[in-house]
């Protein structure tokens, strides 16, 4: 009987040992408050995409985050400014001294923050607070890297991530034909075509489109192939515009130093999107394109007129690929 008494009474002491000793995990801090502003690639670089919209602007947001296992328990200020640091690294880093690749900076009547100093709530339910930034993307070129570089130049309380103080905030474009970040091609299915009108030759292959405003996008002519590494001088020679009507009609015209003429007749010259079957919600997404091209030969001089290369009469099936 004494040995029962003496087990249960060693039983609720440990219990109450125990329950003395735990602690609620849920209430407690165990990481410190740091902040930083939010990246989510190398050197940094935080990319946002910014639709062309006929000169309007287009605000989207980055964020400053505080880390911790619980929300901040005070408020506090978070002062911004700009920071060239990381962009002369980014170039140098990724470039050397081939400046005809480097990324631009962002011209400063391009884009508004309308605060630099961000007030951060106390016991915040979100780990971040977003900061708006409005871009007018049109003018933009879809063959350049733009940054708005960003740095935390002081908070009000709390420490600074200093590896996460900064950011590329990278600024790509895009409209309802091509993408900026990811690449855009369409399957070219076609004709060559003599000055009767006879065919004389199939073409095919894909081409790359660059969106260059809000209807309308660069691509190659005929089945000339831009890669990313063609240059500035290739692609001016061997350029075209479509832009799209809100009829569907499509414009071509001349990028740089190529000359085109479009032929209007009949279902060419059109952009029409087609579902894909009964039950898909999908569409395919097409261009039919009639047109003749001459690239330049010579440069036009003091002395003598341009000299182009004979003309080159295609018809063209666009079919855009699926990313």
């Amino acid at each position: 009987m004494k040995k029962h008494i003496f087990i249960l009474l060693y039983g609720i002491l440990m219990a109450n040992l125990t329950a003395c000793n735990e602690e609620d995990y849920s209430t407690k801090e165990y990481y410190k408050c740091v902040v930083y502003l939010l990246s989510k690639e190398n050197y940094n670089v935080y990319t946002d995409v910014f639709p062309f919209d006929n000169g309007k602007e287009v605000t989207r947001y980055f964020s400053i985050c505080c880390s911790g296992s619980q929300s901040n328990p005070k408020g506090f200020s978070v002062e911004l400014e700009e920071d060239t640091i990381l962009f002369s690294q980014y170039n140098r880093m990724n470039f050397d001294i081939d400046t005809s690749k480097f990324a631009c900076l962002l011209p400063k009547e391009k884009y508004r923050i309308e605060k630099y100093k961000v007030e951060y709530p106390a016991n915040n339910t979100d780990p971040y607070v977003k900061v708006a930034i409005s871009v007018v993307p049109d003018g933009l070129s879809p063959d350049s890297v733009y940054f708005v570089p960003l740095s935390i130049k002081s908070v009000s309380d709390y420490e600074i991530n200093q590896e996460k103080k900064n950011m590329l905030f990278r600024i790509v474009v895009e409209n309802e034909y091509a993408e900026q970040l990811n690449d855009t091609y369409y399957q070219l299915k076609g004709n060559k075509l003599n000055a009767n009108g006879e065919i004389i030759g199939g073409i095919s292959g894909s081409k790359l489109a660059r969106p260059i405003s809000k209807n309308t996008i660069r691509m190659y002519v005929g089945n000339e192939n831009q890669t990313k590494l063609s240059t500035r001088e290739e692609i001016d020679k061997l350029s075209m515009l479509l832009t799209v009507g809100e009829d569907n009609k499509v414009k071509i015209s001349s990028y740089g130093s190529v000359e085109v003429e479009q032929y209007d007749m009949d279902q060419w010259n059109t952009y029409e999107e087609v579902k894909k079957n009964a039950v898909d919600t999908g569409v395919n997404k097409y261009f039919y394109l009639y047109y003749r091209y001459r690239t330049l030969k010579t440069p036009a001089t003091d002395q003598k007129p341009a000299v182009y290369n004979n003309w080159v009469t295609v018809q063209e099936t666009l079919k855009r690929l699926e990313s």
